[in-house]
């Protein structure tokens, strides 16, 4: 559930930058961002940056799912409980602040 619901954020965050990118390797001009971003939005409005919301969705809902899925499995295969990534953090945490002076 968690990487469907990453998935789906990540893609309505970034699906009007996207959109704009889009616009502007169409574009036979060297057209900047926010000219793109404009033609999209008198051309059909905040939908146009939504444009193919729904397939991309989709894949990032399906490509994060796999990422958690392949980090499970590894961690599960090496025998690394969740105590075991907080002992990590702790130790990581601790070296960090001691080499950056705070220690």
């Amino acid at each position: 559930a968690g990487g469907i619901l990453g998935g789906i954020t990540a893609a309505i965050v970034s699906n009007p930058a996207d959109a704009t990118i889009s616009e502007m390797k169409k574009a036979k001009t060297d057209m900047g961002p926010v000219e793109a971003a404009k033609v999209i939005l008198d051309r059909a409005g905040i939908p146009g940056l939504f444009k193919g919301l729904g397939l991309r969705i989709f894949f990032y809902s399906l490509l994060v799912s796999l990422q958690f899925l392949v980090y499970d499995s590894v961690r599960f295969a090496l025998g690394i409980g969740a105590d075991d990534l907080k002992l990590y953090l702790d130790v990581l945490g601790s070296a960090l602040r001691e080499s950056s002076g705070g220690g």
